[in-house]
């Protein structure tokens, strides 16, 4: 009797606990993360974070799943719309306010409190917001800047980097010889929106109205023509592999200067020219007649408005996007912080490459923050090109970059 008795009980026991475990498993939240990083280490690190993040919530589940950042944006939202399963996306700030538009992301505004908010650099928490809603976390914060070889304009007679782009101009041709130009010119929209803004210039406001065609916006892409007619750019027959040859040029002395991100830190460290790092100088663009300027931008983590966690998804990226973690990713990408309090930290305080970027931070400026906002290069850059190339003059590349403006933003 007592044997069928302590068999009862011990059935009894193995049911409460493989009810306990089953429980248990239907109580795990399990969360998919698309990540746009770059493989490597940028996505090593991001595994890692999200690794211990797994390991100290043993009820949550993070899944990480790298897409290709050229393709990502169209994947997203293809797999949202079909009912593909994502809950954390890492999105380039200019996808957010049509991805906000379609109704794919979830809204922070009750999630994140004031005290989170607090927090983050104003202008890098604003890029995550949408007709007043608040949309993401900052994860990464970029501004191009002005980056320069000091042994080359030393050389040449300059202690200091050109401050105004009369300035640009004539260290541009002045450190010019027959093997090395003074700054490369790139024909990718994107990097012209400095030359805009310093000029005066802009290109599509909030609002939708489009002032490529302006007076001041005309001046600044002279101005671009003007640095490779007089001889202080690159001297290719064309753009070709654009990115990589400014890029290889700059990092083996062959320029003086260029204007790119802190993205291409790391890269550029590894060059001939910069083994040692304090030969690479970082300064604000130089500002023009009628202003100063560098596109604030950078990634964020967004939520995806059909994920069935959105609480432990904002968690997560609340964890990723914290100080400590700011900090971590700072001192081992090289990257711009988003939290304010990580710029005064003695380990980046000293630091002349984030502080440099930060200086830019400070006069950086918005893209326009409208639906169509990254859709609006696809026709600027290749009209830019020809500019520059001379195959047509600035007042009839703008004009065509209006009229395609114009069927993208369905303007009469």
């Amino acid at each position: 009797m007592r044997k069928k008795l302590n068999m009862l009980l011990g059935s009894a026991l193995m049911m409460l606990l493989l009810s306990a475990c089953a429980n248990s498993a239907a109580d795990k939240v399990e969360l998919t993360f698309w990540t746009t990083t770059d493989k490597g280490e940028q996505t090593d690190f991001l595994q890692q974070r999200i690794d211990a993040y797994n390991a100290e919530h043993p009820n949550v589940k993070v899944t990480l799943a790298p897409v290709d950042f050229s393709t990502a944006s169209n994947q997203f939202k293809s797999a949202l719309l079909s009912g593909e399963k994502v809950d954390i996306f890492r999105s380039d700030n200019s996808w957010i306010p049509e991805f906000a538009d379609l109704g794919l992301l979830y809204p922070l505004d009750e999630l994140a409190s004031d005290k989170d908010r607090a927090s983050y650099v104003t202008s890098a928490l604003q890029s995550n917001e949408y007709q007043g809603s608040l949309y993401g976390l900052p994860s990464v914060l970029e501004a191009p800047a002005l980056l320069y070889n000091k042994r080359i304009l030393h050389e040449a007679g300059y202690s200091s980097p050109p401050a105004t782009m009369d300035e640009l101009l004539q260290i541009a041709k002045k450190v010019s010889s027959k093997d090395r130009y003074g700054v490369y010119l790139n024909n990718d929209a994107y990097y012209a929106l400095p030359y805009l803004w310093a000029f005066g210039g802009s290109t599509i406001t909030d609002d939708k109205k489009i002032e490529l065609t302006s007076a001041n916006s005309i001046s600044a892409l002279s101005f671009m023509l003007q640095l490779k007619q007089e001889g202080a750019t690159q001297k290719y027959p064309d753009f070709s592999d654009s990115y990589s040859r400014m890029m290889q040029d700059f990092s083996e002395g062959k320029s003086a200067m260029i204007i790119n991100g802190p993205w291409a830190v790391l890269e550029i460290l590894e060059g001939s020219e910069f083994k040692d790092a304090d030969n690479l100088g970082i300064a604000q663009i130089p500002a023009g007649p009628n202003g100063q300027g560098s596109p604030i931008g950078g990634h964020s983590f967004v939520v995806s408005n059909y994920s069935d966690y959105p609480e432990e998804a904002y968690e997560v990226i609340k964890y990723l996007t914290s100080e400590e973690i700011q900090l971590l990713q700072s001192e081992r990408l090289r990257t711009l912080p988003t939290q304010t309090s990580v710029y005064q930290n003695q380990k980046l305080a000293d630091d002349p490459i984030i502080q440099g970027f930060k200086d830019q931070v400070d006069v950086a400026k918005a893209r326009p923050l409208i639906p169509e906002g990254s859709q609006m290069f696809n026709d600027f850059t290749p009209n830019l090109t020809d500019i520059l190339l001379g195959k047509q003059s600035v007042q009839a590349g703008v004009q065509k970059i209006e009229q395609a403006w114009k069927l993208m933003l369905n303007i009469e």
